[in-house]
């Protein structure tokens, strides 16, 4: 049988109240420091919030506290403290008539944030450009989250995405995305499933991630898709390369993954062709040298070989002679080889079943 609780009147002496709003909004949305500020500051009662306490109380670096309760004050919980020169005057200075006393002054509004995101169309063609970086203000989250009911619900969604709750400056980071960027909610789901797949998802990843597709017009949710259908692909083939030239664990540097993308997308190559070119530059050079691999395959392309055996047929006839006059191997005199010609024509013939 399940334990059963009861309320212990023991500790019930001394109790204050904290609004329905709190348990019906908020929940979701206020950050753990948020909500231990506020329960701090609901104790006080009607006295002002005593900041420094606070922040003693909480272990919570120089500001944290007062950004918490700018968060509460946006959403209608606090009203700013009285300043000093707003205090009732000393009894030797008698206060000013109702009808000389200076008009309040309206509490400023935050500003909307400015899209950071600009394009323009120069010849026919779309140019994005983002403007620095600027952090969000506590008033300009909450001023975003009461104008838009969607944002809500996606930053509840990222939250089941990444298997986590999202810590305030997440949560600023994905508005900045949102709103900033002017990006929809279904594009930040899908890069923030990228990110977690990838292993690579904390929010200055995900920021750069997203920044980068948007400045190379990946913008719209199909873009994005189609771009994380490329990065597969490009992930394959550097897998494929890694075995066919026992890399191994080696990090591949962007030159060498720039070749692997050419020779896989641009020439449309396939591992056997690849495999008998890295042979070839093998044994040419005494390494893997991709410079010298990438022209091998360059000038297949460029006399439309297409198959492995129009390869084999093509480094059949020889290499060219090397020119009158200068140094290295003399023009008569054969290229030397350290792979056989008739073993790799076998072994293509056993993999294709004949």
């Amino acid at each position: 049988m399940a334990d059963s609780y009861q309320i212990d009147f023991g500790i019930w002496g001394s109790i204050f109240p904290v609004p329905c709003a709190v348990a019906d909004r908020h929940l979701k949305l206020c950050s753990e420091k948020q909500l231990k500020v506020l329960l701090l500051a609901l104790r006080e009662g009607s006295s002002p919030v005593d900041l420094e306490t606070i922040t003693r109380r909480l272990g919570l670096g120089p500001g944290e506290a007062a950004d918490c309760l700018e968060y509460w004050r946006e959403a209608g919980l606090f009203a700013p403290a009285p300043s000093p020169s707003q205090a009732p005057a000393a009894e030797a200075s008698p206060a000013p008539k109702p009808a000389e006393a200076a008009p309040a002054t309206p509490p400023a509004v935050p500003p909307s944030p400015v899209p950071l995101r600009e394009e323009q169309v120069v010849e026919g063609q779309k140019i994005t450009t983002l403007h620095s970086r600027v952090k969000l203000t506590p008033s300009q989250q909450n001023q975003l989250i009461r104008q838009d009911p969607e944002i809500p619900q996606l930053l509840e969604l990222l939250q089941e995405v990444l298997s986590r709750p999202l810590t305030p400056y997440e949560t600023e980071g994905f508005l900045y995305l949102y709103s900033g960027l002017r990006l929809s909610a279904s594009y930040l789901l899908l890069a923030a499933q990228y990110s977690r797949d990838t292993g690579k998802d904390s929010i200055r990843q995900m920021e750069k991630l997203v920044t980068g597709w948007v400045e190379k017009g990946v913008d719209t949710y199909d873009r994005a898709e189609a771009e994380i259908r490329r990065l597969a692909r490009r992930r394959k083939n550097e897998g494929v390369i890694r075995e066919l030239f026992g890399i191994g664990d080696r990090k591949l540097s962007a030159k060498e993954k720039d070749y692997i993308e050419h020779w896989f997308t641009d020439l449309g190559y396939g591992p056997e062709l690849i495999k008998l070119a890295y042979d070839r530059t093998v044994d040419n050079t005494g390494k893997v040298a991709f410079p010298y691999l990438n022209k091998i395959l360059n000038r297949w392309k460029e006399k439309g070989v297409t198959t492995p055996q129009e390869a084999l047929a093509e480094m059949e006839s020889g290499p060219a002679k090397a020119p009158a006059g200068g140094g290295g191997r003399k023009a008569a005199e054969p290229a030397e080889t350290s792979f056989d010609l008739g073993e790799i024509r076998r072994l293509m013939e056993e993999n294709s079943g004949g």
